[in-house]
């Protein structure tokens, strides 16, 4: 997208207060609520003594830690540095680190998870990983290249599933 493209979307995002608010809750809230359903999940995996506890505890892990070292490692600018345009979402110049999304990486790796415990429930975090991803470019935050790559990264980590 072009700074113009990324400007046009927060014009239409701030083009009313209450859009604005809704909106902001939106991209803000659906990642946290998300994260909360995985860790739920866990605990009651836990509880319940689950054979899949590990494995679902895996693949969002290792997906989080190669997401923070991709990141550290390649540094690239996000779309608001490069661009030099003020974004929907809350921005931090010179905070790099834009490549992959780490926020779209944990939604999808969350949702493989789940789908392994329930693919309906997978399912629908899948949609809404996807949801996360679109808000990351949206709202500014992201480039469309780091949260498709967000989003497919933890698809490399699926055969951890269906090991033993």
């Amino acid at each position: 997208m072009t700074a113009k493209e990324y400007e046009a979307c927060t014009r239409w995002l701030s083009h009313t207060p209450r859009r604005a608010k809704i909106f902001g809750w939106l991209f803000r809230l659906l990642p946290v609520g998300i994260a909360v359903a995985y860790g739920v999940l866990v605990i009651l995996l836990f509880w319940t003594d689950h054979w899949l506890k590990w494995r679902f505890l895996a693949v969002p892990a290792l997906t989080f830690l190669l997401v923070t070292l991709l990141r550290k490692w390649l540094n690239f600018p996000r779309p608001y540095d490069q661009l030099e345009y003020t974004p929907f979402l809350s921005a931090q110049p010179g905070k790099g680190k834009s490549f992959p999304s780490r926020h779209t990486a944990s939604a999808s790796a969350i949702a493989l998870a789940f789908y392994q415990i329930s693919p309906w429930l997978g399912t629908v975090l899948m949609i809404l990983a996807l949801v996360v991803a679109v808000s990351r470019v949206v709202g500014g935050a992201h480039y469309i290249r780091d949260t498709a790559v967000g989003f497919f990264l933890p698809f490399l980590f699926l055969p951890l599933y269906f090991i033993g």
